[in-house]
C-alpha cells in the first residue's frame, strides 16, 4: 500500500474566513463609491432633461417660423410621482395662444421628479459669457414665446417686444448638493443648452 505524500498540494479554494474578509472589503468599497455614482447618474439625466428642453424650444421656434404665427411653450405642475410637464399649447378655438392644456397632437417632455424650473436663486452664478439675461421663467410658470420671424417674445400673440430668455432648472439630489442647468435663447433666437459641473471650481458647459 503505498504511503501518503505529505507534500502533495491540497484542493485550492478560499475558506470561510478568507470569503467573508473578501465580501466586507467589497461592501466597504461599494458604501464609498455609492455617492459618486448616484451623483454620476443624477448628472446624465440632468444633462439628459435640458438637452429635450432644449429640443422643444427648437421646435417651438421653427413651427413659429413655418406657421408664420407665435407659439407659446406652458408647462404643467408636477404631481406625484411625475415631473413637471413642458409642451407647445397650439390655438384652439377663440384662444389664439392655446388652452393651457395638452391636446392630442401636441408636442410635450416631462421633467425627471425633482428638478423644478427655477429663477437661478441659489444657483452656481450667471451664464458665460457673464451677462444677465432677463428671466422670464420662474417656478413653475413658462411663458416663451416666438413670433413668426423665430425671434423670442413675451407679448403674445402680437409678440413684438423681442426679448432674450434665460430657463434654470435645479435638480434635488440625494447628495444634498443640487444640480444645476440652464437654457438661454438670445434675442436673435439663437438656443443654448448649459449644464455646470458642481463643486467650488464647478463650471458652466
Amino acid at each position: 500500500m503505498p504511503k501518503p505524500n505529505r507534500y502533495e498540494a491540497r484542493p485550492a479554494g478560499f475558506s470561510l474566513i478568507e470569503l467573508m474578509i473578501v465580501i466586507a472589503i467589497i461592501m466597504i468599497v461599494s458604501a464609498m463609491a455609492a455617492p459618486s455614482i448616484t451623483g454620476m447618474i443624477q448628472g446624465l439625466r440632468l444633462r439628459a432633461a435640458v438637452t429635450n428642453v432644449n429640443g422643444i424650444v427648437q421646435q417651438v421656434r421653427i413651427q413659429s417660423v413655418r406657421d408664420n404665427r407665435a407659439y407659446t411653450l406652458k408647462t404643467i405642475a408636477a404631481t406625484a410621482g411625475n415631473g413637471i410637464t413642458i409642451f407647445i399649447d397650439g390655438p384652439a378655438t377663440g384662444l389664439p395662444m392655446g388652452n393651457g392644456t395638452i391636446d392630442p397632437g401636441e408636442p410635450s417632455i416631462q421633467l425627471p421628479v425633482g428638478t423644478t424650473i427655477s429663477d437661478g436663486t441659489g444657483g452656481p452664478g450667471v451664464l458665460p459669457p457673464n451677462v444677465v439675461l432677463p428671466t422670464y421663467l420662474t417656478g413653475n410658470t413658462i411663458n416663451l414665446s416666438f413670433n413668426e420671424r423665430g425671434l423670442p417674445c413675451n407679448d403674445p400673440p402680437v409678440c413684438r417686444t423681442v426679448k432674450p430668455y434665460v430657463i434654470y432648472f435645479d435638480q434635488a439630489r440625494t447628495s444634498g448638493t443640487d444640480g444645476w442647468a440652464a437654457i438661454t435663447v438670445t434675442q436673435a433666437g439663437r438656443i443654448k443648452a448649459y449644464t455646470f459641473t458642481g463643486g467650488a471650481a464647478g463650471t458652466w458647459q
